[in-house]
């Protein structure tokens, strides 16, 4: 069965979905990535890339990941879903990410058109260099919000603002 989309419901401007992972190392350290593509060219970034219309998200983040950096990785835990607002010759763009917990299962880290280089930081330093974008930053600090949040942790944040 073909679904066809009414013309009063088609988007002016693009909408692009994508997948990212971020990817610990020891110490606590995500690995970066110095994009060699649009539309965060030359930025560091956390592996990924866009859904193609025949993949599931995840098979994107696993795809996306090994083109980038050679490594195979499974995707363990959904951190959230992302808004970006680009432009391209003045036509707005609704990008959307998908960022995913990962785990690295295999291979080793290679370079590629897609990534110029690459760089292990940790979250503190990520949120303050000028040349991660935005949009990273908050997916960092869900991540690590998250990584830091459980039971104990809440449990104790609750009974500290009772004081």
């Amino acid at each position: 069965m073909k679904i066809m989309m009414s013309e009063r419901d088609a988007v002016k401007g693009k909408v692009i979905v994508s997948a990212y992972a971020v990817i610990e190392g020891e110490g606590n350290v995500i690995l970066f990535i110095n994009e060699g593509d649009v539309p965060y060219n030359k930025l560091w970034v956390i592996p990924g890339g866009y859904v193609k219309p025949n993949e599931t998200v995840e098979q994107t983040v696993i795809r996306e990941v090994a083109e980038e950096t050679g490594l195979k990785i499974a995707p363990t835990k959904l951190i959230g879903i992302y808004d970006d607002f680009l432009y391209d010759k003045d036509e707005p763009i609704h990008h959307l990410i998908i960022a995913y917990k990962t785990e690295v299962v295999g291979g080793q880290i290679i370079f590629s058109q897609e990534a110029k280089a690459y760089r292990w930081l940790s979250v503190s330093e990520a949120i303050v260099t000028r040349e991660v974008p935005e949009v990273f930053k908050r997916i960092l600090k869900d991540f690590e919000k998250q990584s830091t949040t459980g039971v104990i942790s809440r449990l104790s944040r609750y009974l500290t603002s009772q004081r």
